[in-house]
Parts: structure tokens; C-alpha cells; sequence
């Protein structure tokens, strides 16, 4: 049920226009495992300006999962049997210590959907 409204919230999103404002042709899409990491960090004690080391999640990388979605064209409904909560063992190994979880935008992975153009682009890159 959640991909069914990832998908729809992803649809009423698609990657309309390419970097130079003409029409994109988007061959396929892909979903990203949000990443995290431990750090080691420094908090606040509440005593004055002290602090201590502590422990803080740090964001990694996106890491792709599942198959390749094809472009369903405009005003389309797809389904598919990615679901990472019934099957964890779908996400990316996590490096020791870290963590690998459902994509959802946050500040270390904007994009949990990520589409790609005819020419290998990805709307996860910026213009130049």
C-alpha cells in the first residue's frame, strides 16, 4: 500500500523539461535507500558552553534498489512488488554501524525517486 502513494505523490512530480527548458524524454525510473551512519560528535553537557563526545547519524550517500522502473507515460498508474518493509533484505547493506532504510525525502535524499533521460541523466543532478 505505501508504493501505491509513493507512486502517486511521484507521479504528480515527474521530470517535465529538460536543463535547457526543452521537452525530456525520461527512459526509466529508480528508487534510493536513504543511508545513514553513526558519527562520533560533540553535544552539549547544559553546564556553560561544555560539551561531551556523543554519538550523532550522519547522512551517506543514496544507494539505488529494486529493478528499473520504465517510463509509463503521461496519466499512467503503476504498481510494482517493491516493498522493502515485507523484504528488508531489498535494501543496500548498510556499512557497520549504519543504517539503510525506506527512501523518503529528508535532507540526505531529496530524490527517493530518481529519473533517468535518454542521454543518462538523472533528475537528481543539478544543471550546468
Amino acid at each position: 500500500m505505501m508504493m501505491v502513494v509513493l507512486l502517486a505523490a511521484w507521479m504528480w512530480d515527474r521530470v517535465l523539461t529538460n536543463c535547457s527548458g526543452g521537452q525530456e524524454t525520461i527512459t526509466n525510473y529508480y528508487f534510493q535507500a536513504t543511508m545513514f551512519v553513526q558519527v562520533v560528535g560533540t553535544c552539549p553537557t547544559g553546564q556553560g558552553n561544555q560539551t561531551m563526545p556523543c554519538l550523532k547519524p550522519s547522512y551517506l550517500p543514496p544507494k539505488p534498489f529494486g529493478p528499473n522502473i520504465g517510463d509509463p507515460g503521461t496519466g499512467t498508474t503503476v504498481s510494482t512488488w517493491i516493498d522493502p518493509v515485507a523484504d528488508p533484505s531489498m535494501l543496500p547493506e548498510p556499512p557497520v554501524g549504519g543504517l539503510s532504510a525506506w527512501p523518503w525525502p529528508c535532507a540526505g535524499n531529496l530524490n527517493p525517486v530518481v529519473a533517468i533521460d535518454r542521454g543518462g541523466n538523472r533528475s537528481d543532478q543539478t544543471c550546468h
